[in-house]
């Protein structure tokens, strides 16, 4: 193999690499996760981002709550669902460059 043809496919395996990352990339942003909020209080639902799409409250879960702790247990499940979807991004991100390390 002369040099041009194995730059050629040295080329190929770079865009190949490239390409691999950015879909993990883009899979980790749009991925959705669920988190339960403690209590059976309901759920939270957060983008790959990190960013919160939607609270769901159990109206029958809510009777026992006081205002507090129900702001506490929402707040809480928030910022774990939030934290634990940047992890997960991360990590898709983390493993496909260590692929692209091969």
């Amino acid at each position: 193999m002369n040099t041009y043809d194995r730059l050629y496919h040295l080329a190929k395996e770079i865009d190949a690499r490239v390409v691999a990352i950015e879909q993990a990339a883009e899979s980790g942003r749009t991925a959705m996760l669920t988190w339960h909020i403690p209590a059976g209080l309901g759920t939270i639902t957060v983008d790959g981002m990190g960013s919160l799409i939607s609270v769901d409250l159990d109206p029958d879960a809510l009777d026992a709550q006081t205002e507090a702790s129900l702001a506490r247990h929402v707040l809480g499940a928030i910022n774990a669902a939030e934290s634990a979807a940047r992890t997960r991004r991360d990590s898709v991100l983390e493993e496909a460059e260590k692929g692209s390390l091969r």
